[in-house]
């Protein structure tokens, strides 16, 4: 892909304006690992996510690579961690419906 592919928001929903849907955004979970290359576009998503008035988390798991949560928690603990702090997160959400 050409870079000016790449930022195309069907590609990364970074690229996306997402002022045209202020006071629409649902509440988001972002989870990343410290070795994740992504690890940067993680935290500023979830930062412009709030700059456009959505509710974020963002979760930054130690140590862990990019898709850690397609790990057994046998191997890598954190996945475990993150795949609990999602139900967590979900749950919460749902309950307040």
């Amino acid at each position: 892909m050409t870079l000016e592919q790449k930022k195309d928001p069907a590609v990364s929903p970074y690229y996306e304006d997402l002022e045209q849907f202020r006071g629409r955004l649902p509440s988001a979970l972002f989870t990343c690992g410290t070795d994740d290359a992504l690890l940067d576009d993680s935290i500023n998503m979830g930062t412009k996510w709030m700059q456009s008035g959505g509710q974020a988390i963002v979760k930054v798991y130690p140590g862990c690579p990019h898709g850690f949560i397609a790990f057994p928690p046998e191997i890598l603990k954190e996945s475990g961690e993150a795949l609990e702090d999602t139900k967590t997160y979900i749950q919460e959400r749902l309950a307040k419906i």
